[in-house]
């Protein structure tokens, strides 16, 4: 039978962290990385296991960092999960790791509506295989010669039916502006295109939205990846609605339904905005789309 790690990067997350390790306890190591806890989040972590390291110094790098607690693990496969994650049942991960060969995707679900998508979260632990990206980063694996690594497959491997539910760390209250500063450097370097996605989102949910839409533009013209340029577009749309520009937001919209006219959230958002009485057919096209191939299920 193959063995698992899960591993863990954590920083002052006594509130939310015994209610992860409760979830993950059977696995057979727990790696927890601390990048500078002040607060009872190490003791908490001492009641699950004996592997907790405190050597790594935080330098606004996710890809770092969760690469740091990574060459930690000893056992055959590694389940990546955070703080504010919940496993539901460990059983499955274990089921997954003997059908998998590199990487298994995981079902995330959000709580309180938060989309839910399926993304590489558990996969083989081999120097190969590593995160890449400072924030919102992703699994890849490393090929000769190839410093930034090549994407695994977006969703990992189809098998099994690992199930992760995810929601909000009070801990991200501490330091409200680290996501948007990290991006804010990301973007710096012009081959940073999935930053500018999330750059362009950072900036939407802080309600700049003028901001926002020039980088969903920037992103759109330079990502070849269909379902993240539609919901970029989408995004753009709602930002322009909500500056009153409404013949924006329709064109941005009608990119996105271009891209994938089964995106219901952004076919539903074009009936909700069209004027003179348009909105019923987009309604009735909304009745058929499945939301197949889109990045985040959130209708």
């Amino acid at each position: 039978m193959k063995t698992v790690s899960v591993v863990l990067i954590v920083k002052n997350e006594e509130v939310l962290l015994s209610r992860c390790l409760d979830s993950i306890r059977d696995a057979d190591e727990i790696i927890i990385c601390d990048t500078g806890s002040t607060d009872g989040t190490i003791e908490i972590a001492k009641k699950y296991t004996d592997k907790i390291y405190t050597d790594f110094v935080w330098c606004d790098s996710f890809e770092k960092a969760r690469n740091h607690a990574k060459s930690k693990a000893t056992k055959d496969w590694i389940l990546s999960i955070d703080c504010d994650e919940v496993c539901h049942d460990f059983s499955k991960v274990r089921e997954a790791v003997e059908l998998a060969k590199d990487c298994v995707g995981v079902y995330l679900h959000g709580e309180h509506g938060k989309a839910t998508f399926r993304c590489p979260r558990l996969f083989r632990n081999t120097p190969d295989i590593k995160w890449f990206g400072a924030i919102h980063n992703h699994i890849g694996v490393t090929l000769e010669g190839d410093a930034k690594g090549m994407n695994v497959s977006g969703e990992g491997e189809l098998v099994g039916n690992v199930e992760i539910t995810y929601g909000y760390s009070p801990a991200h209250e501490k330091d409200p502006g680290r996501s948007l500063r990290i991006l804010e450097r990301e973007v710096q370097d012009p081959t940073k295109v999935r930053e500018m996605y999330y750059l362009g989102r950072e900036l939407w949910y802080k309600g700049r939205y003028l901001e926002a839409t020039k980088w969903f533009g920037k992103h759109v013209l330079a990502t070849n990846f269909t379902a993240e340029k539609a919901d970029s577009f989408l995004t753009m749309a709602r930002c322009y609605s909500t500056l009153g520009m409404d013949d924006d937001a329709r064109d941005a919209c009608a990119q996105a339904i271009i891209l994938n006219p089964y995106f219901k959230e952004a076919v539903l958002f074009m009936a909700a905005i069209s004027k003179d009485g348009n909105s019923a057919p987009w309604k009735h096209m909304a009745d058929a789309a499945d939301n197949r191939n889109i990045l985040f299920v959130r209708t």
